[in-house]
């Protein structure tokens, strides 16, 4: 991992093309050896602005049984090396329910929270008056930047991404602290842990581990 690029002329130079032209990746999730989906990272950066899109879909003999398909878009504007949000939108499909999720942000905070289906009980947390915040996918990215932390509203918690980058392994682990959910009093979490490993000169990474719940899903690039 390399540390949070000094100036945007590196970050053209050396991991885009001058024409901003997208950087795609396409990989493999596997759940112990098991191939159950497919995903597409589509990332776009050009001197003011960023996008990301990630697509997400059951594939494998499992398909039929685990069928599910996820679709994920995050965009907003670079200032003086740092990113700032503005919509960030998530559809999560399976064969018993459909989630949609769509955040604005305005003035380096969230504005706007709508989902379906709609949520009927009370919010618990202001996160409007939370200073900082990022939807999940400009968080993710930050921390493939270099960035140590970044705090994250995802529409149903708030939390905080924690990073452990090891130079010597081009490996970084993220944790995360700080968890609350906005809907309710508890405080489960069951995401643990994400372990990626990226080459040099490279933003996107070419394998990631994710432990969730008890289990690990393993993406590779394919």
């Amino acid at each position: 991992m390399r540390l949070f690029l000094n100036n945007l002329i590196f970050l053209i130079l050396f991991c885009f093309p001058l024409s901003s032209e997208e950087i795609r990746k396409n990989y493999v999730v596997k759940v112990s050896g098991i191939k159950i989906g497919e995903l597409s990272w589509d990332m776009k950066v050009t001197t003011n602005n960023y996008s990301n899109k990630l697509s997400l879909k059951s594939k494998g003999l499992l398909s039929g049984l685990y069928n599910f398909k996820g679709d994920y878009f995050s965009e907003g504007n670079i200032r003086k090396n740092e990113l700032f949000p503005k919509n960030y939108k998530h559809f999560w499909q399976t064969k018993k329910t459909v989630k949609k999720m769509e955040l604005s942000f305005k003035k380096n905070r969230l504005a706007i929270i709508n989902q379906e289906p709609v949520e009927e009980e009370k919010i618990r947390l202001n996160v409007f008056n939370i200073e900082n915040t990022h939807d999940p996918l400009t968080s993710f990215l930050k921390i493939m930047m270099g960035k140590k932390s970044a705090l994250v509203v995802d529409g149903r918690r708030l939390y905080t991404m924690e990073a452990q980058h090891d130079e010597s392994a081009n490996q970084t682990t993220i944790g995360v602290s700080n968890y609350s959910n906005l809907w309710a009093d508890h405080k489960r979490n069951k995401f643990e842990k994400i372990i990626f490993e990226k080459k040099a000169k490279e933003i996107l990474p070419f394998k990631m581990l994710i432990f969730f719940d008890g289990r690990v899903f393993r993406l590779e690039e394919s």
